[in-house]
């Protein structure tokens, strides 16, 4: 038999990528080392973070993909657990 595997980034690594090339998350980052952003923390994976949730630069082929994602798996889950930072 042969298969073939197909690799795909999760989606907090392709929302990892998408942070590290943004400009507004090297601010946010800046701030945060130097204590001006309590809200915002820098996870152990590298993730900029808002009181624990994984802050998404305002690209729309991510946010569609995450609501995507959301709304076609057999989890549910709740608005209220997503939360938009405009910026």
């Amino acid at each position: 038999m042969l298969y073939a595997v197909e690799a795909q980034p999760t989606l907090i690594e392709e929302i990892r990528v998408a942070q590290a090339t943004n400009p507004q998350r090297e601010q946010i980052r800046r701030k945060v080392l130097e204590g001006k952003m309590p809200e915002f923390i820098i996870h152990e994976d590298g993730t900029v973070r808002f009181h624990n949730r994984v802050y998404v630069p305002a690209i729309e082929e991510l946010k569609k993909k995450i609501l995507d994602k959301g709304h076609n798996t057999s989890h549910s889950i709740h608005a209220r657990g997503i939360n938009c930072i405009r910026t």
